[in-house]
Protein backbone atom coordinates (compact mmCIF):
# COMPACT_ATOMS: atom_id res chain seq x y z
CA UNK A 1 0.00 0.00 0.00
CA UNK A 2 2.79 2.77 1.01
CA UNK A 3 5.05 1.76 -2.23
CA UNK A 4 1.60 2.40 -4.27
CA UNK A 5 1.08 5.56 -2.57
CA UNK A 6 4.76 6.51 -2.97
CA UNK A 7 4.68 5.77 -7.02
CA UNK A 8 1.29 7.41 -7.06
CA UNK A 9 2.62 10.33 -5.18
CA UNK A 10 5.91 10.51 -7.59
CA UNK A 11 3.35 10.31 -10.69
CA UNK A 12 1.28 13.42 -9.30
CA UNK A 13 4.55 15.73 -8.68
CA UNK A 14 6.10 14.92 -12.33
CA UNK A 15 2.53 16.05 -13.72
CA UNK A 16 2.10 19.28 -11.15
CA UNK A 17 5.78 20.07 -12.38
CA UNK A 18 4.59 20.86 -15.79
CA UNK A 19 1.78 22.73 -14.68
CA UNK A 20 3.88 25.92 -13.34
CA UNK A 21 6.92 27.34 -12.54
CA UNK A 22 7.02 26.64 -8.97
CA UNK A 23 10.48 27.18 -7.49
CA UNK A 24 12.14 23.69 -5.91
CA UNK A 25 12.24 23.80 -2.56
CA UNK A 26 15.62 21.69 -2.96
CA UNK A 27 18.67 20.82 -5.03
CA UNK A 28 20.49 17.66 -6.07
CA UNK A 29 23.87 17.92 -7.40
CA UNK A 30 25.68 16.13 -8.96
CA UNK A 31 22.89 14.67 -11.30
CA UNK A 32 23.21 12.63 -12.88
CA UNK A 33 24.90 10.91 -10.30
CA UNK A 34 28.57 9.42 -10.97
CA UNK A 35 30.08 9.52 -7.65
CA UNK A 36 30.24 8.34 -4.04
CA UNK A 37 28.56 11.64 -2.82
CA UNK A 38 25.34 13.34 -3.67
CA UNK A 39 24.65 16.60 -2.29
CA UNK A 40 21.33 17.78 -1.43
CA UNK A 41 20.59 21.66 -1.06
CA UNK A 42 17.90 23.99 0.20
CA UNK A 43 17.28 26.71 -2.38
CA UNK A 44 17.60 30.62 -0.76
CA UNK A 45 14.38 31.96 -3.09
CA UNK A 46 11.98 29.86 -1.24
CA UNK A 47 10.50 30.67 2.64
CA UNK A 48 9.10 27.46 2.70
CA UNK A 49 12.15 25.79 2.43
CA UNK A 50 12.61 25.96 6.63
CA UNK A 51 9.83 23.74 6.76
CA UNK A 52 12.24 20.67 5.05
CA UNK A 53 13.23 19.22 8.56
CA UNK A 54 14.34 16.16 7.10
CA UNK A 55 15.55 13.68 3.53
CA UNK A 56 15.65 10.33 2.27
CA UNK A 57 16.96 8.52 0.00
CA UNK A 58 14.99 5.98 -1.58
CA UNK A 59 14.95 3.42 -4.30
CA UNK A 60 12.08 3.32 -6.72
CA UNK A 61 9.84 0.78 -5.33
CA UNK A 62 10.02 2.73 -1.78
CA UNK A 63 12.60 1.25 0.13
CA UNK A 64 14.39 3.57 2.63
CA UNK A 65 18.04 3.64 1.80
CA UNK A 66 19.27 6.47 3.68
CA UNK A 67 18.13 9.58 5.95
CA UNK A 68 19.26 12.82 6.93
CA UNK A 69 18.31 15.91 9.28
CA UNK A 70 18.31 19.32 8.25
CA UNK A 71 19.20 21.60 11.29
CA UNK A 72 17.52 24.77 10.92
CA UNK A 73 20.86 26.75 10.40
CA UNK A 74 21.89 23.94 7.68
CA UNK A 75 21.80 24.20 3.95
CA UNK A 76 23.44 21.16 2.67
CA UNK A 77 23.24 17.25 3.75
CA UNK A 78 25.54 15.27 2.18
CA UNK A 79 24.59 11.12 1.32
CA UNK A 80 27.47 9.40 1.55
CA UNK A 81 28.30 5.65 -0.12
CA UNK A 82 26.44 6.37 -2.91
CA UNK A 83 28.82 3.79 -4.73
CA UNK A 84 27.34 0.92 -2.90
CA UNK A 85 24.13 1.10 -4.74
CA UNK A 86 23.57 0.08 -8.34
CA UNK A 87 22.89 1.74 -11.50
CA UNK A 88 18.83 3.45 -11.93
CA UNK A 89 16.52 5.56 -10.88
CA UNK A 90 16.45 6.79 -7.02
CA UNK A 91 14.08 9.51 -5.04
CA UNK A 92 14.97 11.73 -2.32
CA UNK A 93 11.91 12.82 -0.08
CA UNK A 94 11.24 15.91 1.84
CA UNK A 95 9.79 15.82 4.81
CA UNK A 96 8.31 18.39 7.64
CA UNK A 97 8.14 18.22 10.90
CA UNK A 98 5.12 15.66 11.11
CA UNK A 99 6.64 13.42 8.55
CA UNK A 100 4.39 14.61 5.83
CA UNK A 101 6.09 14.95 2.34
CA UNK A 102 6.17 18.23 0.93
CA UNK A 103 8.62 17.42 -1.70
CA UNK A 104 10.33 14.87 -4.29
CA UNK A 105 13.40 14.66 -6.51
CA UNK A 106 14.23 11.88 -8.99
CA UNK A 107 17.68 11.56 -9.91
CA UNK A 108 19.79 8.46 -12.07
CA UNK A 109 23.00 6.68 -10.60
CA UNK A 110 25.35 5.73 -13.78
CA UNK A 111 28.30 4.66 -12.97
Amino acid sequence: MKKSLLILMLLLTQIFAFAGDEVKMFSLYPVPLKTSRLSVKRNAQNAENSKIVKVELRNLIGKKLQSHDFENNTEEVVFEDMDSYPNGIYVVIALDAYGKIIETAKFIINK
